[in-house]
């Protein structure tokens, strides 16, 4: 009886270890055969059977995302809303990626509720990310006039967080329109900023 316990344990050990090299083969093979491939054209080649392994297609997706990104012509802000759905579906707790998404959207000419469903998942999923919110602020300040006033609110919450680019900000905050200057103003006001603290934000 424990002779063909000890069997069976060691064939499920080999199978299991058997699975996890072919595994790891096949993304070292990727990455080998990616490793000089620099165009959408060539890595559209790669067989989808490679893609499929898991680890890999995140990675592919992501590499297709950041070629789309320089892209010009006017199909590219299609395609690129396709590519973070489909990177969400798999990352679904990337607020960056969620910005990126309100801003295709917005791209794309997407309903606006859309836009702003996208803009407060990627809100609520990093409220506190530095670098997602020195983004989010110029993006969420730039649709200031047709934002619902919870989205203010989330808004003015990024605004009033930590700045390391104060100037880059302060230079975009001034140039938007009167009305949205003062209604900043006054949102920052009410989270408790002394005006010292508004102005080094805003730069008024």
């Amino acid at each position: 009886m424990r002779i063909a316990i000890r069997l069976l344990t060691a064939i499920t050990l080999i199978i299991m270890s058997g699975v996890s090299v072919a595994q790891g083969w096949g993304i070292v093979r990727f990455f080998l055969a990616s490793t000089d491939i620099v165009s959408s054209e060539k890595r559209a080649r790669i067989p989808d059977t490679w893609r499929a392994i898991f680890g890999v297609t995140l990675t592919a997706l992501d590499d297709d995302l950041a070629d789309e990104a320089n892209q010009s012509d006017m199909i590219a802000p299609y395609r690129r809303r396709d590519l973070l759905f489909a990177i969400l579906s798999i990352r679904p707790l990337s607020s960056m990626d969620w910005l990126l998404l309100s801003n295709a959207e917005l791209n794309t000419h997407q309903p606006m509720g859309d836009v702003f469903g996208s803009l407060e998942l990627s809100m609520l999923t990093g409220p506190n990310e530095g670098y997602v919110t020195e983004e989010r602020r110029f993006f969420g300040v730039s649709l200031w006039e047709k934002l619902p006033s919870d989205l203010k609110r989330r808004v003015t919450n990024d605004v009033a967080g930590e700045i390391h680019d104060s100037f880059k900000f302060r230079l975009f905050a001034s140039a938007q329109p009167q009305q949205v200057r003062n209604e900043l103003r006054e949102a920052l006001s009410a989270t408790g900023l002394s005006p010292k603290e508004i102005e080094y934000r805003l730069g008024f």
